[in-house]
């Protein structure tokens, strides 16, 4: 299901049966923080279906309640848990909304942008150094 791309699972949420969101919905619950799952509530969220969405959304978030997130997260799961959308962190950032996404997206995004990203979801962003056998070691921004 994940090289499914998300015409095709809008497509599949929009116009599926029971019987068609059956993989979906084991994929899914076998990864609730994975890339499918963030597809599904993007989807939701910029696509609003008549009832579906928020059953997606919802299954979705109870199946994450259950399931501790991994130690590494995607810059759109950490808006999520702090109960954010796009529309707010790009007020907080005085940007946009179409440049967050592309934050979100982005796999080498520079490090002014995650400072102001984790600053508008009201955290705080920190670098750690680490190096075998020794404590780890915060790397503070330049003066």
């Amino acid at each position: 299901m994940d090289e499914l791309g998300a015409a095709a699972i809008d497509d599949l949420l929009d116009r599926g049966d029971l019987e068609d969101w059956a993989p979906l919905v084991r994929s899914i619950a076998a990864h609730p923080y994975g890339k499918l799952a963030e597809t599904v509530l993007s989807l939701c969220a910029s696509n609003p279906m008549y009832g579906t969405s928020r059953l997606w959304t919802d299954w979705i978030e109870s199946l994450r309640a259950r399931t501790p997130p991994s130690a590494a997260m995607g810059l759109a799961s950490l808006r999520r848990r702090r109960g954010l959308t796009q529309e707010e962190v790009a007020e907080r950032m005085k940007s946009t909304q179409s440049r967050v996404s592309k934050l979100e997206r982005n796999a080498d995004p520079k490090l002014s942008a995650l400072r102001a990203y984790v600053a508008a979801t009201e955290g705080e962003l920190q670098m750690l150094a680490v190096f075998p056998g020794q404590p780890p070691v915060e790397i503070a921004p330049p003066p």
